[in-house]
């Protein structure tokens, strides 16, 4: 096989030689397009609008009888989502994080024509453009302009026969792409050292009982947000991580973190971690408890009498009914990040914690 060669095409060359097929996206092992979400969509025209980077198309280069055709390896749900928005009359609808794109037009006189300065020179003026809910069609002449002569760079894979072309695609589009819990990292770039610092407490290793598959999939990432945002800002709390990590990215201070990351040394400390209790500390209840640890912190006891009120907890003080609830009741619930089943189960912890410290104090 041939060396790669690189070309750049500005957007609308691109699209064009697409819709005259001289650029195929249809070689036979390639996936439908149509494959994002209108959100993928919205970000990359709004990458384009706003003239930031886009990786390299990749495409495969076949020559029969003579005759030479490309096709589309990888990038072409980008491609077509492109070409839906410059010539199917597609729009941007309204999800998106960004929406207003700033551009420079001319001031125009009554007449319509430019004014200029006491020089000659045409005056301009810097304007901010809303694109949610907007076509190709509806944007204006700067910005079409803007959108047409993106460059968009492409590698090609030369000298192709078809089942080159094949094996292309199936390394290319071989990866998996970021998962709810990964994306919503990138939301908390303020903090993003702080909350992974987080995950690597030994509280993960030694309390933790889920899979470790979460130090990879994002959640021990999503997990300590939810104490950050719990202990520190338990109304800010949300089922939507995305919103929860923009949220700290914009409000929480370096100091909120470190104190989570101290409070689950302390917790690691506290506790004999037996099969039972570390069962206690999984995916979906481990914010509620280290929460609850923290209510108990405030209390000034000593930190191994938590230890001892998780193990009068398994051994029957989950059975305690409050508001004729039970801990097996609360747990059953299936919406498990929902903001009142989380906070319904801390409540019900602090609650609990209390009735067993007041028992003990009347006991003594």
């Amino acid at each position: 096989m041939a060396k790669i060669r690189k070309q750049t095409y500005s957007l609308d060359q691109y699209l064009k030689l697409m819709k005259a097929e001289t650029i195929r996206s249809d070689q036979d092992c390639q996936r439908l397009s149509g494959q994002w979400n209108q959100n993928m969509v919205n970000e990359l025209i709004f990458t384009v609008l706003t003239d930031d980077y886009i990786p390299p198309i990749i495409l495969g280069e076949e020559t029969v009888n003579g005759i030479t055709r490309q096709w589309i390896i990888d990038g072409l749900q980008r491609s077509s989502s492109l070409s839906m928005f410059r010539y199917a009359n597609t729009r941007i609808t309204k999800n998106l994080d960004e929406y207003m794109v700033s551009y420079q037009r001319k001031i125009l006189d009554g007449s319509g024509k430019p004014e200029r300065d006491g020089n000659g020179e045409i005056l301009w003026e810097s304007v901010d453009f809303d694109i949610r809910n907007k076509t190709y069609g509806q944007l204006p002449e700067e910005l079409k302009e803007r959108f047409a002569g993106y460059q968009i760079e492409v590698a090609i894979h030369q000298n192709c026969d078809m089942m080159e072309l094949s094996k292309l695609v199936r390394k290319y589009n071989n990866h998996v792409a970021m998962n709810t819990a990964q994306k919503a990292f990138t939301y908390v770039d303020s903090f993003a050292r702080e909350l992974r610092h987080i995950t690597e407490n030994r509280f993960f290793s030694d309390v933790y009982s889920s899979s470790q598959k979460g130090r990879i999939n994002g959640t021990f990432e999503r997990i300590s947000g939810d104490i950050v945002l719990l202990c520190n800002y338990p109304n800010k709390y949300r089922k939507d991580t995305k919103l929860e990590f923009k949220w700290l990215n914009e409000n929480a201070a370096l100091c909120d973190f470190e104190s989570v990351d101290s409070l689950l040394t302390r917790l690691t400390a506290s506790i004999e971690p037996t099969k039972d209790i570390r069962a206690l500390f999984n995916g979906k209840n481990t914010s509620a408890f280290v929460t609850a640890f923290k209510a108990f912190v405030e209390t000034g006891r000593k930190d191994k009498e938590f230890g001892a009120f998780l193990k009068w907890f398994i051994n029957g003080g989950k059975e305690t009914a409050v508001d004729g609830k039970t801990w097996e009741l609360l747990d059953s619930s299936h919406s498990t990040r929902d903001s009142g089943v989380v906070h319904g189960k801390i409540d019900y912890l602090v609650t609990v914690m209390e009735q067993y410290f007041k028992g003990k104090k009347t006991a003594a």
